[in-house]
């Protein structure tokens, strides 16, 4: 009697890994998941999720799905889903996300941005029912 062993390979997670004591200038884009524990200065994009640990800096742009620092961030910031400023977190720019986590001790210098909210303020205002047609209503030239 054969006996076979059936092997599952599960998903690879692909992780771009900047480790500490490493500095990179430049950009990075990629479909996969960022860690940054050293420096990193230039434009991030992923379509994965941007990890900045405690020993990491990130200067310069960054888009991604979602965003989980420890470290310092400074720069513009842009993010789908969830952003998680953690503890010993400091941001300086700007963070544009719908969903936000902010830890008590995080500090913040900048500003934040809901996308959505934004969008809302674009559009243009209905305008309400004229006010000759309130009942009551006193017009100025009727004064």
């Amino acid at each position: 009697m054969s006996l076979e062993k059936k092997i599952e390979l599960s998903p690879t997670n692909n992780v771009t890994r900047v480790c500490s004591n490493t500095k990179i200038v430049g950009n990075i884009t990629t479909q996969h998941d960022i860690r940054i524990d050293g420096y990193l200065e230039g434009k991030v994009i992923t379509e994965g999720k941007l990890v900045i640990g405690e020993t990491g800096k990130c200067v310069g742009e960054a888009e991604c799905q979602s965003v989980d620092i420890s470290g310092s961030f400074d720069g513009i910031l842009k993010v789908t889903e969830l952003a998680a400023l953690r503890d010993k977190c400091v941001f300086k720019g700007e963070l544009q996300a719908d969903q936000l986590s902010i830890e008590p001790s995080v500090r913040i210098s900048g500003q934040l941005i809901s996308p959505e909210l934004s969008e809302n303020k674009a559009k243009k205002a209905v305008p309400g029912p004229a006010t000759k047609d309130i009942p009551g209503a006193v017009l100025p030239e009727e004064k």
